[in-house]
């Protein structure tokens, strides 16, 4: 079980870079029409937040996830465990 429980994106500090699209991120993310960070979800593509159990592909490492939002160069992707504590970053 992960013990990351909750991803979201924050649409203002996202440039597009694509560096989340690398690895396992690309299970979870990927960039919309303007060029902006998502989250694959069950039923939409969004910034979130989005729960762990709402992932289109579950596959997804919590080591990986960790990996997709160290490589963004705005620190955008935010990751939170339970109780909404704030893991990253």
């Amino acid at each position: 079980m992960s013990k990351i429980v909750k991803i979201k994106v924050d649409r203002d500090l996202c440039i597009g870079a694509a560096s989340c699209l690398l690895g396992e991120g690309e299970k979870v993310f990927e960039l919309d029409e303007e060029n902006k960070a998502v989250i694959k979800q069950t039923n939409k593509k969004d910034s979130g937040p989005a729960a762990w159990a709402d992932l289109a592909d579950q596959s997804v490492t919590d080591d990986g996830l960790i990996a997709a939002a160290q490589s963004c160069p705005t620190k955008a992707i935010f990751l939170y465990g339970e109780n909404d504590e704030q893991i990253y970053p």
